[in-house]
């Protein structure tokens, strides 16, 4: 797909029509590597997995939704399709619509089911993505539950999976049991990571932290 193209999607429910940005090659530059996984990277804007309907507003994942084709940013579609230059882009969904999404029975498996609440914990600890952030940790009724769901869910998960949920338990302030869900993180890959949240987890800190960055342009 041309890096400039935008696609046209239609809503599973109501068919009404919405762009989404087909993504462009990506720099490291810039990138930012925090303590839950997720990596801000400012020159490599992913589309929202999960978005609502302006019209119906039914929530859906947006690789379930049907591509009708697409257009080039800045190009004027043939006649029979000029209304898809109308369609609004979707949007992303903060951490009260993806809870909705969740309650609504968007994750109808364990899988979606976990990368919806791993998305939903990543949106709530945007907060604290700065560095005056005032607490630097999840402290609503809501968002310890579903952190709670996912670390039971993980607690058999591969070694990435092992680290969320380390980083989720220091987070709770549950230090020890970070070290015993670390014990079987073996590959090589993980080790800096690993380290760290260990580092973090024996000095008593539960704020969300940087684990890597590159420098900007």
């Amino acid at each position: 797909m041309f890096p400039s193209a935008e696609l046209i999607i239609a809503c599973p429910r109501c068919k009404e029509l919405a762009k989404v940005s087909a993504g462009a090659p990506g720099s490291p530059e810039g990138v930012i590597i925090w303590s839950d996984g997720f990596q801000d990277a400012p020159f490599n804007e992913r589309p929202p997995r999960v978005t609502r309907c302006g019209k119906c507003l039914g929530y859906f994942w947006t690789d379930e939704a049907q591509t009708l084709g697409y257009i080039l940013r800045g190009s004027t579609p043939p006649p029979e399709q000029a209304h898809w230059a109308d369609a609004p882009a979707i949007q992303p969904l903060d951490e009260s619509g993806l809870m909705n999404a969740l309650a609504q029975g968007l994750a109808y498996s364990p899988e979606l089911e976990l990368e919806l609440r791993v998305a939903i914990w990543w949106r709530g600890n945007d907060i604290f993505r700065t560095e005056d952030a005032p607490v630097g940790h999840a402290t609503s009724k809501d968002a310890i539950s579903n952190m709670e769901r996912f670390i039971e869910m993980m607690a058999e998960g591969a070694e990435d999976l092992l680290l969320f949920r380390a980083e989720a338990l220091r987070q709770l302030g549950r230090f020890q049991e970070v070290e015993a869900s670390l014990q079987t993180v073996w590959c090589s890959d993980y080790a800096p990571a690993k380290n760290r949240l260990l580092e973090l987890a024996r000095s008593g800190d539960r704020k969300l932290r940087k684990l890597f960055d590159s420098p900007a342009f």
